[in-house]
């Protein structure tokens, strides 16, 4: 059964791969890259796990792939191609006009150090005490998983410094592929080099994958534009496993930060394969009434509770946590491993069982195939940054829910500063040039009427 779930996954890879005409950032390919990885590393921990696959787990996770891809497909088969063409065709050149414009680096160097500053400060505060820096960090670290929260105020001063990064970073990529002009890396960097500092302090490694991916995304992007090599794509894969080596490098220094005791291959294993292998330890012996939306609806059902909570009214809620129970697991040659990490389709099972496996998949599908294809007619500008953004889920399938269960308020804040801060500095300069556009092609048209 084991050799059995790996050909599986490696059929479907490649049908994913050449049916999103091999787009590495297609939502499809992604999923099943993000799946084969993760129980590649279970394989590779195949003696210390005693690994023993079972035929539900090959099932539900077969079942939630071919979901997804069909809905993936759905979306496409409706997509008017045309369309998408000629979006594509008439914003080719605006990499070439922004970059032109002043970017306020300064600016944004102030901002972030001051939000990131006084942030940093109410965390320290608040856990107090004497001891080293990473003593408080794990206090800090023990605070957020016991329900602590600076506040509204704070969050936001958090929220405004990821803004800054994202947009720095998609500068970043303008200026390195503008070839010709001159800019200062330093100012560039700095404020990320400030975000990195403060997801230390804040203990939420997950700001970091999420900052991570978006960095990768964003990367094949812009190589994949600006690179007319015909294999263009055994560039990219070079080029991303070793940037994905660098920032799992800075992600394992992060939690050492807050006194995190495994290896940097422990943890590896830990985090990116034990969530998919604990789902295949779970599956087996699940026989629980099903909650019918509890689990995966339950950060909404939380967010709405607090707000009629007020009026007296309250919906029923099995209390689900942030944190789900550890699985301990012992094997035979001693090894030991403890993990809360669950892949995204726990919650769906413990809703909605076998069928949640087909019906969240498949939305999901298609609600990433959409956003994938709005992304492929806009080069460059917000589509792009939006869509980095938001594919995380995808990666983080194999470990956790992060569409649903955990998409919550602060990502919603998130994406608004990041917004904000590409229309301060992108917006107008942006919508004049795609005005010129518009009237450029009303001109030939016109023109073409005329003849």
């Amino acid at each position: 059964m084991t050799v059995f779930m790996l050909v599986i996954l490696c059929v479907l890879l490649a049908t994913a791969y050449f049916s999103g005409k091999r787009d590495l950032l297609s939502p499809w390919f992604l999923l099943c890259l993000a799946i084969l990885t993760a129980y590649s590393i279970v394989l590779l921990n195949y003696n210390n796990w005693s690994v023993r696959i079972n035929g539900t787990f090959v099932l539900y996770i077969t079942t939630a792939l071919i979901s997804f891809g069909v809905g993936a497909f759905v979306i496409k088969s409706f997509a008017p191609q045309k369309n998408v063409a000629f979006a594509a065709e008439g914003r080719v050149s605006l990499k070439k006009e922004l970059p032109k414009k002043n970017y306020p680096e300064l600016f944004f160097i102030f901002v972030s150090v001051i939000a990131a500053g006084l942030y940093c400060w109410k965390l320290l505060s608040d856990v107090g005490g004497a001891g080293s820096i990473s003593e408080r960090l794990r206090r800090i670290y023990e605070s957020v998983v016991g329900g602590y929260s600076p506040g509204f105020v704070f969050n936001q001063l958090l929220e405004i410094t990821v803004a800054v990064a994202y947009v720095n970073t998609y500068r970043l990529f303008q200026e390195i592929y503008s070839r010709g002009r001159a800019f200062s890396i330093i100012k560039l960097t700095l404020p990320i080099f400030v975000f990195i500092v403060t997801v230390m302090v804040s203990s939420d490694r997950n700001i970091f994958l999420r900052y991570a991916i978006y960095f990768i995304c964003l990367f094949v992007l812009f190589f994949r534009e600006n690179t007319k090599k015909k294999n263009v794509n055994e560039s990219i894969v070079i080029k991303v496993i070793l940037l994905f080596l660098m920032l799992v490098i800075i992600f394992f220094l992060l939690g050492k930060s807050k006194q995190y005791s495994s290896g940097i291959l422990k943890s590896l294993s830990i985090y990116g394969g034990s969530g998919i292998y604990d789902f295949n330890l779970w599956i087996e012996n699940f026989d629980e009434p099903l909650l019918y939306g509890q689990s995966t609806f339950s950060t909404l059902i939380n967010a709405i509770n607090s707000i009629i909570g007020r009026f007296g009214l309250y919906i029923p809620n099995t209390g689900v946590d942030r944190f789900d129970a550890f699985i301990e697991f012992s094997s035979p040659n001693g090894y030991v491993f403890s993990s809360n990490i669950y892949t995204a389709l726990k919650p769906y099972v413990e809703d909605f069982g076998y069928f949640g496996v087909i019906i969240f998949p498949f939305a999901i599908g298609m609600f990433f195939q959409k956003l994938f294809l709005k992304m492929k007619s806009n080069k460059y500008g917000y589509s792009w940054i939006l869509y980095c953004m938001l594919i995380y889920p995808i990666v983080f399938f194999p470990i956790l829910e992060q569409f649903i269960r955990r998409f919550h308020l602060g990502f919603i804040y998130e994406i608004v500063w990041v917004a904000l801060v590409y229309y301060f500095v992108y917006g107008k300069k942006e919508a004049r040039y795609k005005e010129k556009i518009s009237v450029k092609q009303m001109t030939e048209s016109t023109e073409k009427g005329g003849a």
